[in-house]
């Protein structure tokens, strides 16, 4: 789990995370030395009372809470609640991504919330060097046809900002590899905006490249700037 943590805490802007368990005890935590224990144990039951009172978990996903030289973010899960302390300037498109990815690691380590044959994939989250994301299609098949016309394949903008983050450098080409089947390739990006949220932290590729790649829908290839 502190390898996911500390996977969180590289998003530039935040200081520090820590998973709370739906009855406000500190399940773990990545904070600086000087954020003392009983501190975040007195945080996690305030997170826990807010939660309720607010009905986070019943109404929310995140709640974005801004003070004058902070912020604190709390993102619900199955069974358990994030806590990041973050400056106020914190990218949220890149943090929600990371969130939205991480989270999925944090369920399978967390007792009841998910088959133990789930938690394989929980290593991804640890390699801080390459990036996986998920391949997605889009469901309008001339529009697909179209990326594989031009030999492109497409991500969202926040998608595009966070590749861009994660390895510090704007790109226009990615190079996309299945590790389980020995394919890779390296294609022109196209970032489209004001496109459906389920496409964020994906890569949208067409029928021709699924095939080149030997992908389907849902599965993991490495990301590296192309």
């Amino acid at each position: 789990m502190q390898d996911i943590l500390r996977y969180i805490n590289s998003v530039e802007g935040v200081i520090g995370s820590a998973v709370f368990d739906d009855h406000g005890a500190v399940v773990d935590h990545a904070f600086p030395p000087i954020i003392d224990a009983d501190s975040i144990k007195k945080a996690a039951g305030l997170v826990l009372e807010c939660a309720h009172g607010l009905q986070i978990t019943q109404s929310l996903d995140i709640l974005d809470m801004r003070y004058a030289e902070g912020r604190i973010i709390i993102k619900t899960f199955p069974g358990a609640m994030l806590c990041l302390l973050c400056a106020k300037n914190v990218n949220l498109q890149v943090l929600t991504i990371t969130l939205n990815l991480a989270v999925k690691k944090l369920e399978a380590l967390l007792p009841g919330t998910a088959a133990p044959a789930a938690a394989a994939p929980a290593d991804e989250a640890a390699d801080s060097s390459t990036l996986r994301l998920g391949i997605s299609h889009l469901a309008n098949k001339d529009a697909s046809k179209s990326f594989d016309s031009l030999g492109m394949i497409a991500v969202s903008q926040p998608t595009s900002a966070y590749i861009s983050e994660f390895y510090k450098t704007p790109f226009k080409k990615l190079t996309l590899t299945n590790t389980a089947a020995g394919t890779s390739g390296t294609f022109p990006v196209m970032v489209m905006k004001d496109i459906d949220t389920q496409f964020d932290g994906t890569i949208i590729v067409g029928p021709g490249i699924e095939k080149k790649l030997q992908v389907i829908e849902g599965n993991k290839v490495e990301v590296k700037i192309g």
